[in-house]
C-alpha cells in the first residue's frame, strides 16, 4: 500500500511555538505510513534550513499567498491527501483550497479563539468550516472546549498534546558538568540565581507583568537573581526595556533576543517562568521542565495541564504580577524546593508529554481519517 500522503500548511518557516512543534513531529512520522509535505503560505523564516534538513518535502512560500495556494491546489489535486491546516490564517485560505481539489482536510488550533473577537467575519468563515473537516485538534484543554463552543462537531474533536524530545535537554550530573561552562560563556556568576523566560515578545505573553513582578522581590532576594528574557522582537522590545529602566531593574533583566541555544541558556537556569496572558499549550513549559527546571506560570491554556502546583512548579493567575513575584520569591531562595520541583518536572515531561507520545497521536489520527474519509468527507 502507498504510504497515506500528508501536506501540512503553515504560515511560515519563523521560529514560533507552532514551527518547532512540526519541525520535531512531521520528520518522526514513519515514512513507509505517510509521505509528509510541508507547505508555507509566506517565505523565509529562520527554521528554513532545519526544515529543508529535516527530510520531509518542504514547499517554500511564493512571492504572495496566492501563489502559495496555488501550489497548495497543485500538490493536493496531484494524488489525493489529507490536508492538515495549522493555525487561522492557514486554516482560513488552504482548508478551502483543499476542499475544492478533493483532499480530505483537518485542522489544529493551537490557542485560544480571543483573536475572532477583532475578525467577526473570519470567525464565522471558521465556524462554518469546521463542518467540513474531517478532525479538528486542540492542543489543550481549554482550546478542545473553545472549539466544541463553536458548533464543531464533537465527534470530530480531537486533544492531542505538543510533545517534547527530552533528550535535547541536559539534566542531573549531565546538566551540572555543563552549568559552569554555560555560566562563563554568558557572564553569570556562579552564585547568582538565573530566572529564564523563553518567549517572543509579543504582549501577550506578558513580558510586562514579569518586569513588574521582578521590581516587586524583595531587596535581599532581587540582589541575588538574574532574568533572561529570549525571543524575536514582535513590536515590544523597546518599550519592555524602557520599562525596565523605569522600575529600576534594568542591571537584573537581560534581553537576548531570538536564540537558537535555548538548551543551553536552560542549563545556566535555576527557574523557568512563564506570564503568558493567553496561550494554547505552550512548547516553552516543556522545554523547561524537560531541563529539570521548576516551573512558575500562569493559569492560562494548558499551563496547568503541564505543571501541577505546588508539585514541580507554581502555577498563578494571569496579570497578577504580585503573585508571581509571591511564586518566584519561594523558589528563589529555597534551592532543595527548585531540585525537588526540577526533578518531579522532569520526570512528568518525560511520562505525559514526550515526542514519541504525541508522533503517535497524529499517526492513529491519520490512519484513522485515511481509512474513514480517503475517498472523500
Amino acid at each position: 500500500m502507498r504510504p497515506i500522503p500528508i501536506i501540512a500548511v503553515t504560515r511560515s518557516f519563523d521560529s514560533g511555538g507552532t514551527e518547532q512543534h512540526l519541525l520535531q513531529t512531521l520528520p518522526r512520522l514513519n515514512r513507509e505510513k505517510f509521505a509528509v509535505t510541508i507547505l508555507a503560505l509566506y517565505r523565509g523564516g529562520a527554521l528554513a534550513e532545519a526544515f529543508t534538513q529535516s527530510g520531509v518535502n518542504v514547499r517554500p512560500g511564493s512571492s504572495s499567498r496566492i501563489g502559495a495556494l496555488s501550489r497548495l491546489a497543485s500538490q493536493a489535486a496531484g494524488h489525493r491527501s489529507l490536508v492538515h491546516c495549522f493555525l487561522p490564517e492557514p486554516y482560513l485560505l488552504g482548508a478551502p483550497v483543499g476542499l475544492m481539489a478533493g483532499s480530505t482536510v483537518l485542522m489544529s488550533r493551537r490557542s485560544r479563539n480571543t483573536y475572532q473577537q477583532h475578525h467577526p467575519v473570519a470567525a464565522w468563515f471558521e465556524r462554518r468550516l469546521h463542518r467540513r473537516m474531517a478532525a479538528l485538534v486542540g492542543n489543550s484543554r481549554p482550546v478542545v472546549a473553545d472549539l466544541l463552543a463553536e458548533g464543531a462537531p464533537p465527534g470530530r474533536v480531537r486533544l492531542i498534546y505538543n510533545g517534547i524530545d527530552t533528550g535535547r535537554f541536559l539534566c542531573g550530573n549531565q546538566r551540572e558538568a555543563k552549568r559552569q561552562e554555560v555560566r562563563t560563556r554568558l557572564g553569570l556568576a556562579d552564585d547568582v540565581v538565573v530566572l529564564t523566560c523563553v518567549a517572543n515578545l509579543f504582549r501577550y505573553k506578558g513580558h510586562a507583568d514579569l518586569l513588574r513582578s521582578l521590581a516587586m522581590l524583595s531587596p535581599v532576594i532581587a540582589a541575588n537573581c538574574v532574568m533572561l528574557l529570549a525571543g524575536r522582537d514582535a513590536g515590544e522590545a523597546d518599550s519592555l526595556q524602557r520599562q525596565a529602566v523605569e522600575l529600576g531593574i534594568s542591571g537584573r533583566v537581560r534581553f537576548l533576543g531570538e536564540r537558537r541555544d535555548v538548551p543551553d541558556l536552560l542549563v545556566a537556569s535555576d527557574i523557568a517562568v512563564l506570564a503568558s496572558q493567553e496561550e494554547g499549550f505552550s512548547n516553552a513549559v516543556l522545554e523547561g521542565m524537560a531541563a529539570g527546571l521548576p516551573m512558575v506560570v500562569t493559569d492560562v491554556g494548558g499551563n496547568a495541564e503541564a505543571v501541577i502546583d505546588g508539585k514541580n512548579g507554581f502555577v498563578v493567575p494571569a496579570r497578577e504580577p504580585a503573585l508571581l513575584a509571591e511564586a518566584m520569591s519561594a523558589l528563589i531562595g529555597d534551592a532543595g524546593r527548585r531540585r525537588a520541583m526540577g526533578d518531579a518536572a522532569r520526570v512528568r515531561v518525560t511520562e505525559s508529554f514526550s515526542i514519541d507520545a504525541s508522533v503517535f497521536a497524529y499517526e492513529a489520527l491519520y490512519e484513522e481519517i485515511w481509512a474513514r474519509y480517503g475517498n472523500g468527507l
